[in-house]
């Protein structure tokens, strides 16, 4: 709590430490504070652990995830953005990101942009209300420094305008004198008005009045600085705040003369000062909800403060327990004692957020618990010993769950060995028979056809049609099992060598249809070398099966490279497809067209989006019938295996 609203390193500072917690919080590789005009979406501030984007970059809003935000006005929490209304986004198209969080940030009333989070791997759940809450806390706590960072700006503006009101008051005739913008705050229109000492008791808030009126005698009898904040009625009747200053100037005798100052209408900062209590509360409450507690504790000094989820995470009792470096150690499990030492010590040498998992041994039933703990210390100028500020939380239920998915993505890479061990041998025993059938079906329509009529003829073309079909999907059904299986080898590959190899598989069906293929041949794509042929050699394949009578098919490939992605662009001149079918052609064995009109499995699509997919990346389809078809697939700059990302194993 103390991290957010110190106000150390003014209010870009606190912004800044507010968004680095926010994303350990989550534990999101990428934290955004955007601010959003029209169309125009700017990073302000960023905490992104690949170092992509900074601050200043500007990007389209339509292209992010946060124009839902904007236009539903509502945060939106997604955990799984291909089952979520981000599976047609533009955002997810090129980028795949699966996780987005992201809240609307306001100053003034008015939207000013967002706080959101993202990430390219789906959460294994939806976020949990704990989690909304302390998302929307913060966002709030964004607005509010957000709104006192735009306070201030205009408060400097003032002074620098001679925006203030100056007062001078004449203590032996009680007479005062009120400049033109002082008249003008409080809504005097009179310029002559002469106003009295009384005049301006008449004005003070009446909670106000006796805390004001001390305040004067204090500095008239005793000299202390005058410098208080109070509340004046303006002539429409409400109310504002002011900062007052003033000095006064005493006669020889030491009776005071007179007394001058000025006065800063405050009343924008005392609100958001309000508002900002207000949101602390509910970021207690939130803390309390998300079991996260807070702690201020310097090591040196006297007892620290902590929220009331410290005491209950780690079992103490308030009225017993003194908060302090030592005793706070004094419940650290002692395997961890010198761990946590050196988390507090790191904390302070470096002055940078640290955090440790560290055992504590709850005192009120002796039970273990696994805490995360962040720490952050600060050290004041001239100040010699560092505040620590501290977020716990406890994590023992988090571990357990971790450990579990651990367990189980160990059995579902045995699973998915298994799998892979059987499809081999299955479609080892299925083709021997399959051979035979074919083998002695063609032998029997070679050597017996003269015997059989035209019914049976017949009959044995269907069968050996029939055998070789089954051939040819169980050799599809075992690529498309493998491609899943096999861990990634990504490298740089440059397209024309590639593409020798496609031609070379291809070679006798290109030479029958006398195709054009055009592809840029510098070209340079990231990926596994076996699964990319694999790839370029059905999408183009589909292109010259599903040819157009009487037009020679012209396929044309392009690749384009962004900062995040590769799209890759292969196009015909063929017979197309109506663009309702764009997603049913990826499904296994869905066909747009009968065997007996184009030959094939139906798997040779879907093996394409699995490929794609083990890349990180995403396919589309677009198609007008009798026009031609178009495939884009786009890559990422550095392709992670989802395999690897599935089991736990390492590529």
């Amino acid at each position: 709590m103390q991290i957010s609203t110190s106000g150390e390193g003014g209010h870009d500072a606190c912004i800044d430490r507010l968004l680095e917690t926010v994303a350990r919080f989550f534990d999101l590789p990428l934290a955004i504070i955007a601010q959003i005009e029209g169309a125009r979406y700017e990073v302000q501030f960023v905490r992104d652990v690949n170092a992509e984007v900074e601050v200043g970059q500007v990007f389209d809003l339509s292209q992010t995830y946060c124009e839902r935000v904007i236009t539903l006005e509502k945060p939106i929490y997604v955990h799984k953005a291909s089952e979520s209304l981000f599976s047609d986004h533009p955002c997810y198209r090129d980028m795949a990101l699966e996780t987005y969080l992201g809240v609307r940030l306001f100053v003034g009333g008015a939207v000013y942009g967002t706080l959101n989070l993202t990430a390219p791997d789906a959460q294994p759940r939806a976020w949990s209300p704990d989690a909304v809450a302390v998302l929307e806390t913060a966002g709030a706590l964004v607005s509010h420094h957000l709104a006192l960072r735009e306070a201030d700006r205009r408060f400097s503006l003032a002074v620098k305008g001679a925006s203030v009101g100056l007062w001078e008051w004449d203590v032996r005739s009680d007479a005062l004198y009120w400049s033109p913008r002082f008249l003008e705050l409080v809504g005097v229109l009179d310029p002559d008005f002469q106003p009295t000492f009384d005049d301006f008791v008449d004005r003070l808030h009446a909670a106000d009045l006796d805390r004001v009126i001390l305040a004067i005698n204090d500095h008239l009898s005793q000299r202390k600085p005058f410098a208080i904040e109070y509340r004046l009625r303006h002539e429409g009747g409400e109310y504002f705040w002011v900062q007052a200053r003033g000095q006064a100037e005493w006669g020889r005798g030491g009776q005071a003369l007179r007394m001058a100052g000025s006065i800063d209408d405050i009343t924008e900062r005392k609100t958001a000062e309000m508002r900002a209590r207000d949101r602390l509360r509910l970021l207690e409450m939130a803390g309390e909800a998300a079991r996260v507690g807070y702690i201020e504790i310097s090591p040196e000094a006297g007892p620290g403060s902590a929220s009331d989820e410290v005491y209950s995470i780690l079992g103490l009792d308030r009225t017993q327990f003194e908060l302090s470096f030592d005793t706070l150690l004094s419940r650290v499990h002692p395997d961890d004692f010198a761990t946590a030492r050196s988390l507090f010590e790191r904390s302070v040498e470096s002055g940078a957020l640290e955090a440790e998992a560290i055992r504590f041994t709850r005192a009120s039933d002796g039970e273990e618990r696994l805490v995360h703990v962040w720490v952050q210390s600060l050290l004041d100028p001239g100040d010699r010993i560092p505040r620590s500020f501290s977020v716990i939380q406890d994590v023992t239920g988090q571990r357990a769950d971790e450990q579990r998915l651990r367990r189980q993505a160990a059995e579902l890479k045995r699973n998915n060995a298994e799998l892979e061990r059987f499809a081999s041998i299955a479609s080892h025993d299925l083709q021997e028979p399959l051979r035979k059938v074919s083998t002695f079906g063609s032998l029997l329509a070679r050597d017996y056809s003269p015997l059989l009529d035209e019914r049976g003829t017949k009959m044995i073309g269907q069968m050996v049609d029939a055998a070789q079909r089954m051939q040819q999907l169980i050799a599809d059904l075992l690529q498309y099992s493998r491609s899943a299986h096999t861990a990634l080898n990504v490298e740089v590959l440059q397209l024309d060598e590639l593409m020798q190899d496609v031609m070379t598989d291809l070679e006798i069906a290109v030479d029958d249809c006398h195709a054009t293929i055009n592809f840029p041949p510098e070209a340079k794509i990231a990926g596994d070398r076996i699964l990319m042929r694999q790839l370029f050699v059905n999408l183009i394949g589909n292109a010259l099966k599903y040819r157009a009578a009487g037009r020679r098919p012209v396929i044309d490939i392009g690749v384009q490279n962004g900062k995040r992605c590769c799209r890759i662009a292969i196009s015909d001149n063929g017979i197309g497809f109506s663009q309702k079918y764009a997603e049913r052609i990826f499904e296994v064995f869905q066909r747009l067209h009968s065997r007996d009109a184009y030959p094939g499995t139906g798997v040779g699509l879907a093996l394409c989006q699995r490929i794609v997919e083990r890349h990180g990346g995403t396919i589309r389809a677009e198609g007008e019938v009798d026009v031609g078809a178009c495939f884009t697939v786009a890559l990422p700059r550095d392709p992670v295996d989802r395999y690897s990302l599935m089991t736990g194993e390492a590529v």
